[in-house]
């Protein structure tokens, strides 16, 4: 065969793999399709691809420049044959996990993890998920997936024109009838991360090792962008358990206790035209006790309880106090306190909160319950925030406060000492600030704007409180929100240091019988037909997943949830198999693993069971 003629059905092949990659696209990625139709009218062309001396090549036209350093097919080779395991985010833990969240008596996600853990001594590593950082010509994605045969892809490229040069030497088109394509292709952080979460979202039994192709280290930073967003994920942040735990003391503080449950479903005005000062254990607090001691009856003082011990030391005594956290020894120890501190004040706090807490320290107090992270009651709101600082924010805000102002809410570290929280905190310790980044979500320090100085040092935990905080602000938009703290910047709020305050003081004689009067009218305290259907419905699911052979549960749970996609249950089961199974499958011997499931299927559907027998009888 002459050369003209070699040429000429070369680039009859190529063109055919873009036609059909282009039409590809067309039909299953119409926004890609529709940013390359676009890049293709504009005419530009920075990167060019052409074939000299029998060899492909990449080149960058302002440079002058090969991007490969060796002909792609060699270098595709080259990455097979250098490909190593490790290469890989990994997304379970590979070691006993500690138990963390201790909550008295109550399922727990992480010794449930630990009974997988303990058996990972033989471990059956197959690749079923892959990222491609980077395409070049993907050469390299067409061998990857004829020796791995992932069952997805994420395929993650910034530069646009290099990845539509892609479409001429990879068959994306047949690699997508063998497996699912995700493209991240020139988007911003935002777009990649909801991508990536589509990805984890497909298949998610398969989220335990992902494995990754760099293709050069100018793109290395994408590693880090993604090792955060899979840990921003992770199902271990707000377990199976935790939803469990709402349901199962939400229900016996209605039911057993008598107790009302807010509706914050609505925005309120109770607060209006009031100056509320809200308190968090950052420590801000501990640096400005004396100014709010001076300055007390100039606002409606609102306290995390985790800061009662706090202010104890100058007796200022909070007219309204959040309790959010649900933790036994943690809680018993924020409440270890002069009665004095609490016994007048107003609580609202979470439905998780501990029973012990409940009965030797508050059940003679003013105290409301707030619906967290699942809806008991329809049409009641819940709390879906990280921290009491973001969800005391909304709490306010939903109760109609006009001025907010911020002290302790700080979401960072001390930039002087390392202290994370005010001294009689619990969780008050030093850190050291030069912690490099390793992936992990409550460790890793980075540094974001700050409200009263430049930067201030933070955990990576803390960036979604303050994402969310941000999110509850411009939400909040027609509130007014003063950060007094030297902690992080919140986008939408106001910085404003003590020393510009200067308010007259306030009559607070009857602000506690008004506000509890219309905490009472927007509380509920009976169940409503509705209520009673739904709890019902809830009942008839349960009959269903207790009738399921525990050799094929999960199959048959989908069916089920498909059905009841708005059921509580189902979908604490399916947070339940979000967290468990990426565990289970990677176990070697699945008859050992499948023990273990079947006997914390059993375990989970009995604490429902439990659930709903008492509220029959209540019923």
């Amino acid at each position: 065969m002459d050369k003209a003629k070699q040429i000429e059905e070369l680039q009859q092949t190529l063109s055919t793999i873009y036609l059909k990659n282009i039409e590809f696209l067309k039909n299953k990625e119409a926004k890609l399709y529709e940013k390359i139709s676009l890049f293709e009218k504009q005419n530009c062309e920075n990167y060019s691809l052409e074939f000299i001396d029998d060899e492909f090549k990449l080149i960058d036209l302002k440079k002058n420049s090969n991007l490969y350093n060796t002909e792609p097919f060699s270098d595709s080779i080259n990455r097979i044959n250098s490909f190593e395991f490790s290469n890989a985010f990994t997304l379970i833990k590979l070691e006993n996990i500690e138990k963390r969240n201790y909550y008295e008596n109550e399922l727990n996600s992480f010794l449930y993890l630990n009974e997988y853990i303990e058996k990972f001594e033989n471990i059956n590593i197959e690749i079923n998920k892959f990222v491609f950082i980077g395409t070049l010509l993907g050469v390299h994605i067409n061998d990857f997936h004829k020796r791995f045969n992932a069952k997805a892809y994420l395929i993650v490229e910034p530069n646009l024109e290099i990845f539509r040069l892609s479409l001429f030497l990879c068959d994306y088109e047949s690699i997508s009838k063998e497996a699912k394509l995700f493209f991240a292709i020139n988007e911003n952080n935002l777009n990649i991360k909801r991508f990536t979460n589509n990805f984890l979202e497909y298949q998610f039994e398969l989220n335990n090792l992902i494995h990754f192709e760099l293709i050069n280290e100018d793109y290395k930073f994408i590693i880090d962008d993604l090792n955060s967003y899979f840990t921003e994920n992770s199902q271990m942040r707000y377990p199976f358990s935790e939803f469990i735990i709402s349901f199962k003391r939400g229900y016996k503080y209605f039911f057993e206790e008598k107790r009302k449950i807010i509706n914050l479903s609505k925005k309120y005005s109770f607060l209006e035209n009031k100056k509320v000062l809200f308190l968090g254990a950052g420590v801000s607090l501990a640096k400005n006790l004396e100014w709010i001691y001076l300055n007390q009856e100039k606002f409606i003082i609102v306290a995390s309880s985790a800061v009662l011990k706090h202010l104890r030391i100058l007796d200022i005594v909070p007219d309204i106090i959040l309790v959010i956290d649900g933790q036994k020894d943690v809680m018993l120890e924020q409440f270890n306190t002069d009665e004095l501190m609490y016994k007048n004040s107003i609580i609202l706090a979470s439905i998780k909160l501990d029973d012990k807490l409940f009965s030797t320290k508050l059940k003679d107090t003013n105290i409301y319950f707030l619906q967290n992270s699942l809806e008991l009651f329809s049409g009641f709101g819940f709390l879906s925030g990280v921290t009491v600082g973001d969800l005391g924010v909304d709490i306010l805000a939903k109760l109609g406060v006009s001025e907010l102002y911020l002290l302790g809410v700080d979401a960072c570290i001390d930039s002087k000492n390392g202290k994370t929280h005010i001294g009689t905190h619990k969780s008050s310790r030093k850190v050291n600030l030069k912690v490099e980044n390793s992936g992990d979500f409550k460790t890793d320090i980075i540094y974001v704007k700050g409200n009263l100085q430049v930067q201030v040092p933070t955990f990576r935990e803390y960036i979604d409180m303050i994402d969310s905080l941000e999110e509850i602000i411009s939400i909040h938009y027609k509130t007014k929100i003063y950060n007094l703290g030297s902690g992080a910047y919140f986008k939408g709020s106001l910085p404003l240091k003590l020393d510009h305050l200067n308010f007259e003081n306030i009559s607070k004689e009857l602000f506690k019988p008004e506000f509890l009067n219309n905490i009472n009218n927007i509380s509920k305290s009976h169940l409503n037909n509705i209520d009673k259907n739904e709890i019902n419905k809830e009942q008839e699911v349960l009959k269903k997943l207790n009738n399921l052979d525990k050799n094929s549960f999960y199959k048959e749970f989908k069916v089920i949830f498909e059905n009841y996609p708005q059921s509580m249950i189902c979908n604490i089961f399916n947070r339940f198999f979000r967290l468990i199974l990426p565990y289970h499958n990677i176990l070697k011997n699945q008859d050992i693993a499948n023990k273990i499931l079947e006997k914390q299927i059993d375990e989970v559907l009995n604490a429902f069971n439990t659930i709903f027998d008492k509220i029959d009888i209540n019923l």
